[in-house]
């Protein structure tokens, strides 16, 4: 997954979601945006992709993404027990250029939501295998 086109179709795909948070930033100092679907407007033009609503926008070279990773690890950042997912976009140098944490996955009573691990998956899915058909369907 290292082709303009193919990071703008999983980007596009990634906004039409609900409860995703787009972080960008090391650890001195972060930027927290929230996709709201209904408000998210998305272009590309040429190598840059554009995300933006009413309060934040985001332009990004999609040349610059060498390496999308899906990551699933426990939430130590909020003290829970429950498991953090995550797409992470990387430069050639290995910089994260923004990371994108999936919210909502578990409901009240503390279960994690199937649908929202379709969503993720299916996006994975994609980021993994660039030539498979994409099925967005879960999303």
């Amino acid at each position: 997954m290292s082709t303009a086109a193919s990071v703008a179709t999983l980007l596009q795909h990634l906004v039409t979601l609900p409860d995703i948070c787009l972080v960008i930033g090391p650890h001195a100092a972060i930027c927290e945006m929230f996709i709201d679907p209904a408000t998210m407007d998305f272009s590309v033009d040429g190598a840059f992709v554009t995300l933006e609503n009413s309060h934040w926008h985001i332009h990004l070279d999609a040349t610059k993404v060498h390496k999308i990773t899906f990551v699933v690890t426990a939430d130590t950042a909020h003290n829970s027990t429950q498991l953090s997912y995550s797409m992470r976009f990387f430069d050639a140098q290995g910089t994260a250029l923004f990371q994108a944490f999936f919210l909502a996955m578990y409901d009240a009573q503390t279960r994690l939501r199937p649908e929202r691990v379709q969503q993720y998956e299916a996006l994975r899915a994609y980021g993994d295998d660039e030539d498979a058909p994409a099925s967005f369907s879960a999303l």
